[in-house]
């Protein structure tokens, strides 16, 4: 998801630096769209990261700390 998030912040910054109706759309979107990315990488991926391990089945007590994050994307979904 991070990768995806760097590669679309790429696309939009080229695309927002030309001038014309195009150029104003991409600068609105990415506007937009930060707010959501920066959400993600602070709620979303720390537990996302944490799925090898869990699937491994490799729990340690330090994983409790993404408990907080779980339950933000939970209650704001």
């Amino acid at each position: 998801m991070k990768v995806e998030h760097e590669e679309l912040h790429g696309e939009l910054k080229k695309a927002a630096m030309g001038v014309g109706k195009v150029a104003t759309a991409t600068r609105k979107v990415a506007h937009v769209l930060h707010p959501h990315f920066e959400k993600d990488e602070e709620c979303a991926l720390p537990p996302l990261g944490l799925l090898p391990q869990l699937a491994r089945g490799e729990v340690s007590p330090d994983m409790a700390d993404v408990l907080k994050m779980t339950d933000r994307l939970k209650a704001e979904l």
